[in-house]
């Protein structure tokens, strides 16, 4: 089977003006940096939840869609795995699955105190009951449950009007490897994290052209690279991640 990528290019810039270079108490230019390359990542982290998202409309396999009241449990996480594995799709970083999970949404994970939950079972030993005395809290990185590693994450879309009327629903994914294919083109690396290195230009006093002609732009930062997204062919009729939707009890 085979699938159509299309990379658009993503690009944005800032100049800093001669005044704002001589009145900033900090480095503009570094600060200009800083803020430009956390905006890529952003844009490249939505490029792929398009990708995603436009993935489980098409794919049903992909989609599990929790009714009114049924929020996030280790059982879930528990069915999303064991999909997985039954369709041969394979695991991540150590064969684990990489699950996205909203902090709302770990909130009622982390609530679940059911016989053989998460919690239940973390409770049950000096290192589990460590994780549920704050452990878990700190950095992204929250557990792995199930075969599924889960991050927590603000990036996920939400839902209006979702399980019903008034409400908001909040996405999940759990995903295999090489669930999605991307295609960069031209040579510039996409973002993977805040801190890529983004494009900056000075100017000096014997850089005077007609754009600049009184050197009132003393510096450009900026990024520009090609990305495209999309599933990846399967022959056994479904994806290579689960998209969770669930309303959250912490709003």
């Amino acid at each position: 089977m085979f699938s159509d990528a299309f990379a658009d290019e993503f690009g944005d810039w800032v100049g800093i003006s001669n005044v704002a270079q001589q009145m900033f108490l900090a480095d503009i230019t570094l600060d200009a940096s800083r803020n430009l390359s956390y905006r890529g990542a952003l844009t490249s982290n939505l490029i792929a939840i398009n990708g995603f998202e436009f993935a489980a409309t098409a794919q049903a396999s992909a989609r599990i869609d929790l009714l009114d009241n049924e929020f996030m449990l280790s059982n879930t996480i528990r069915k999303c795995e064991s999909q997985l594995m039954g369709n041969a799709v394979p695991g991540r970083d150590g064969g684990l699955y990489t699950s996205a999970m909203h902090p709302y949404v770990v909130y009622d994970f982390m609530s679940d105190n059911s016989a053989g939950s998460a919690v239940d079972t973390l409770k049950r030993s000096e290192a589990g009951a460590a994780v549920l005395k704050g452990d878990m809290t700190r950095g992204y990185t929250v557990l792995e449950w199930s075969g599924v590693r889960i991050i927590r994450t603000q990036t996920v879309p939400t839902y209006a009007n979702y399980p019903s009327t008034g409400k908001t629903g909040y996405a999940t994914y759990v995903v295999g490897r090489e669930a999605m294919m991307a295609s960069e083109l031209l040579g510039n690396r996409v973002p993977r994290n805040p801190s890529f290195k983004v494009n900056v230009k000075t100017f000096g006093d014997n850089d005077i052209d007609l754009s600049n002609p009184m050197l009132q732009t003393r510096a450009i930062v900026s990024y520009d690279w090609f990305l495209g997204v999309v599933a990846r062919p399967n022959t056994n009729n479904t994806a290579g991640f689960r998209r969770v939707r669930s309303e959250v009890s912490a709003v």
